[in-house]
């Protein structure tokens, strides 16, 4: 097991420069800045880039995780045709009758991956029942041992039999996107004047987990203040990248208490921090709170790659998502706090 702990970074020291208290430049918190639009960040140059420019896309990322916690990305490096071919085996999945989804239904596993019908997550729920369909596929292992582990969140993924190509889609959208999100969390290194590297141990065996989602239309908004797309939350793990068709919806929740839309850019992804990296990066990254909702009468369908790293990784306990408190509690591994995530989500405090 990796003892690894996520809490805040220590700075790569330079016996020339005096401690950041001395250069007053920490950033403040990012949740007390009032955001109005979400930045947009061009990765070209981090990728092929000068060190200079490498380092000045990683500032840009910076900034923006540390003012907003969210940011578009463009030339981000994902196939035009990895993107239409997953997007493609969505609509072809969530259109097939439900007792063809329900042949993949997550809750016949123990690891939560598979389809769920509406109404069965709530990310928010104590006061919203999230209006959404989702399937979950996730890291399945490179080895037999691997693969015979069925502990936690490990374990196979579950394939529909009824959609030609929809495993070898969903399987080189995965692959991109997690190799995007290391490149990120290099930049994030970069952006917190830690070596590039610094994270690379914890993320080398990355056990992330990819998602398609289906919002059907609310024409005019939510019915009621309690049926949303995807309530109000803030994501649990390292990082989440996101693909989005043009229907729009998705929002943020700046510290004025205002909601800033998101709305879908042509070629870009939308980044942003949980709060495993808040944590890793000292407060000084947001894990900030968005919603989704769906007020066309077009359904909305979006992508979503949690990337994580290995399950073995130590972190500080998981902050339950419907108020239990506990006075101590304690650490847990990575994949013991996103499973806590997950089954909370999945099970509790369903709302009629």
């Amino acid at each position: 097991m990796t003892e690894v702990k996520v809490s805040a970074v220590t700075p790569v020291a330079d016996p020339e420069t005096p401690p950041p208290s001395e250069l007053n430049y920490a950033p403040p918190l990012a949740k007390s800045i009032p955001f109005s639009q979400i930045p947009l960040v061009d990765f070209r140059t981090f990728r092929d880039g000068t060190t200079e420019e490498k380092q000045r896309v990683a500032d840009e990322i910076g900034r923006s995780l540390n003012e907003v916690g969210f940011f578009y990305l463009t030339n981000h490096g994902l196939p035009t045709e990895v993107l239409d071919g997953v997007f493609r085996a969505a609509r072809n999945f969530f259109e097939l009758p439900d007792e063809v989804k329900d042949r993949v239904a997550s809750s016949n596993t123990t690891n939560h991956r598979g389809y769920f019908p509406i109404g069965g997550e709530n990310v928010d729920p104590l006061h919203t029942r999230d209006i959404k369909e989702g399937f979950d596929i996730g890291f399945a292992g490179t080895s037999a041992a691997e693969n015979r582990e069925k502990t936690g969140l490990r374990g196979a993924n579950q394939w529909p039999a009824d959609i030609p190509d929809f495993q070898s889609a969903l399987e080189q959208y995965y692959e991109h996107s997690v190799a995007l999100g290391r490149d990120l969390c290099r930049a994030f290194a970069l952006s917190l004047s830690l070596d590039e590297s610094e994270f690379d141990q914890d993320i080398a065996h990355s056990e992330s987990r990819m998602r398609l989602l289906s919002y059907p239309g609310q024409p005019g908004g939510a019915e009621s203040e309690r049926a949303f797309g995807a309530g109000a939350h803030a994501d649990c793990g390292c990082l989440t990248i996101l693909a989005q068709d043009d229907v729009g919806g998705l929002a943020v929740r700046n510290a004025n208490g205002e909601w800033i839309a998101a709305d879908p850019i042509e070629g870009a992804l939308v980044c942003n921090v949980g709060d495993m990296m808040e944590q890793w990066s000292g407060g000084r990254f947001s894990s900030t709170i968005h919603r989704v909702i769906n007020s066309s009468d077009r359904t909305r369908n979006s992508v979503a790659l949690f990337f994580n790293p290995s399950f073995d990784v130590m972190v500080e306990g998981f902050k339950s998502l419907v108020g239990d408190k506990t006075e101590d509690p304690g650490r847990a591994t990575a994949g013991e706090y996103l499973k806590c995530c997950y089954d909370e989500i999945r099970s509790a405090c369903q709302l009629p």
